[in-house]
């Protein structure tokens, strides 16, 4: 179910008025507790005794994330017969990543969905997939974050609090400009936006442009104002933010495959039973299978929105992408200075890209 904190303050306020008068229903929507009131009953729209589990994400409602996560939280609910529900929280409604991260390692929110740059902090094993131009389509990406790479990076988390469901997806992250670019040099001299990442930054700055990290809700005015003159995200954040209203040119880049690992706290995880446990992961599987399907059809409407205002889209040749690639090297070579396995990492990354 999605909760949204202004409306539930509103709620328990009014709930508390007639309670202290007349006596009635609780609830606790603290993570992995029960919610029923003194008589046994349930809270409305939850069963008898149903554990409630909090998730919280970044992302604006509505943003494809936010409508695969939703759609966990609905297969949960019907996996378990009610008896285990996930509320969602979108909008940073609960913390950034960084204080959500925080909060699951202390067991006081359950589970997160956050952007795999959020949690290179926690193990540099997430940083591969910060490397840019790293996967050749999104089948080839698929395949690596569902198989033996993607698993053995969710166990490196293990030992800092998180325990991965699955990879959930916003889609390629992509360009806004002002001018149109097709090859690496046009970027020399933009100042760009992009997330507080050493390889994202890295990747641009390759280019000879100037990287420079900034809150998502400064973004739109930073571009309107000229402060920086481009930015990255996938599709569904250049629409729901209207970054393409104050840019000219949207360029098909496609230089991160934006992976969302859906996570539960360790501390939740070790106090669910086993059937508990089968129920998040087998939900956590189809609305993964679901929300990627959904993110496709949203790309095609997000374009259909940026081509109806004006604003132009670039779509690169894989000739064009893959000069980008070669500019791009150092972040490479970067990444596997960092630790001896890391080029062997890359290696098993390219043998599946070469297969699809």
């Amino acid at each position: 179910m999605k909760k949204r904190l202004a409306v539930i303050t509103a709620l328990l306020l009014t709930a508390g008025m007639v309670l202290s008068g007349c006596g009635g229903q609780t609830a606790s929507t603290e993570g992995g507790t029960t919610a029923k009131d003194e008589s046994g009953g349930s809270d409305s729209g939850q069963s008898k005794d149903a554990m409630v589990l909090r998730l919280g994400h970044v992302v604006a409602d509505g943003n494809s994330l936010d409508k695969g996560l939703d759609k966990f939280a609905e297969l949960v609910e019907e996996k378990s017969g009610g008896s285990l529900m996930i509320e969602v929280y979108p909008n940073s409604e609960l913390g950034d990543n960084t204080a959500m991260a925080e909060q699951l390692q202390m067991g006081t929110l359950d589970l997160m969905a956050p952007s795999t740059a959020a949690l290179s902090g926690f193990t540099s094993a997430m940083s591969v997939f910060d490397v840019p131009y790293l996967f050749k389509n999104e089948a080839a990406a698929e395949e690596i974050l569902d198989g033996e790479i993607g698993q053995d990076v969710a166990k490196a988390l293990e030992s800092s609090g998180f325990h991965v469901l699955s990879y959930m997806t916003q889609g390629w992250r992509n360009l806004t400009c002002n001018k149109e670019v097709t090859a690496p040099a046009d970027m020399k001299g933009i100042k760009i936006r992009t997330m507080d990442s050493q390889y994202h930054m890295q990747h641009f700055n390759a280019f000879g442009a100037s990287a420079t990290p900034m809150a998502m809700s400064e973004v739109y005015t930073a571009l309107q104002q000229g402060t920086i003159d481009a930015q990255e995200n996938p599709y569904t954040n250049i629409v729901n933010s209207r970054f393409y209203e104050v840019q000219d040119y949207v360029v098909e880049t496609q230089h991160i495959y934006d992976a969302d690992p859906l996570m539960v706290s360790t501390i939740t995880w070790e106090k669910l039973s086993d059937d508990q446990k089968s129920v998040l992961e087998e939900a956590a599987v189809e609305a993964t299978a679901w929300e990627r399907e959904e993110v496709l059809k949203d790309v095609e409407k997000d374009k259909q929105t940026i081509i109806d205002s004006g604003t132009k889209i670039i779509e690169l040749t894989d000739d064009q992408r893959a000069a980008f690639r070669e500019a791009a090297q150092e972040v490479y070579d970067s990444f596997e200075a960092a630790d001896s396995g890391n080029a062997d990492l890359i290696a098993q990354i390219e043998e599946v890209n070469d297969k699809n």
